[in-house]
């Protein structure tokens, strides 16, 4: 497989509602045919991420929910690229993709864009994807409500006008504080936003230790994204 040069975008979201805000900068630079592969444990804001792509392609948000038991879910409105939504959780390569009406689904012209959660469950069927229309989103908690966002585009995906916008924030946010030791971090440290894998460590002890607490009850949209 030929390799693709990859731009790599950093961003901290705040809230839910932030990471929301994020996939809808996106949605505006997708076209059909693109595919976002989303890596991140539990809980770290992958269905606030496809919900944002909702709003941001102009589809029901408030129909977004994690396809964990289904599998796929599909999102559409007149007017409006296809939105295809799947868990990968629970196959086991490719055959069981094909099982589920994968192929079906995204075989029509205009073909879906479409957004896969647990991504490295699909193993080698992941180098039958289009590299230059592939998309690798990672989040990770960095907080009580924060997350790290982390965006590979490809060459083609990142020279789209309409992605300006979502480059200006990441610009913005090009370096950010470690929330331990205080000191700048460059957005592609491999330990963003920690200045190190200490402090990383540090921050994590906290958590366990509950030097942290949770100031607002849980929603039903945190307990919908666990």
């Amino acid at each position: 497989m030929t390799a693709h040069a990859t731009t790599r975008l950093a961003f901290t979201t705040f809230s839910a509602d932030d990471t929301v805000a994020v996939g809808e900068m996106l949605a505006a630079a997708l076209r059909p045919g693109d595919i976002l592969l989303l890596e991140g444990d539990l809980g770290a804001g992958k269905t606030h991420l496809v919900r944002g792509l909702a709003r941001g392609l102009h589809l029901d948000e408030s129909q977004v929910c994690s396809p964990t038991f289904v599998l796929m879910n599909i999102y559409r409105a007149i007017g409006s690229p296809t939105l295809l939504h799947l868990d990968a959780y629970r196959l086991s390569g490719g055959e069981d993709l094909d099982a589920i009406g994968y192929d079906a689904a995204t075989a029509k012209p205009p073909p879906p864009i479409v957004a896969i959660e647990w991504p490295s469950r699909l193993g080698e069927r992941l180098a039958t994807f289009d590299q230059s229309r592939t998309l690798t989103l990672h989040l990770t908690h960095a907080g009580e409500e924060l997350r790290h966002l982390t965006i590979d585009l490809p060459a083609a995906v990142r020279a789209r006008p309409a992605l300006a916008p979502l480059l200006a924030r990441a610009g913005e946010q090009s370096a950010v504080t470690c929330p331990i030791t205080g000191r700048p971090v460059a957005a592609d440290s491999p330990t963003w936003p920690f200045a190190s894998e200490q402090a990383r460590l540090a921050d994590l002890h906290r958590w366990l230790s509950g030097g942290y607490t949770v100031s607002r009850e849980l929603s039903e949209d945190d307990e919908q994204e666990a």
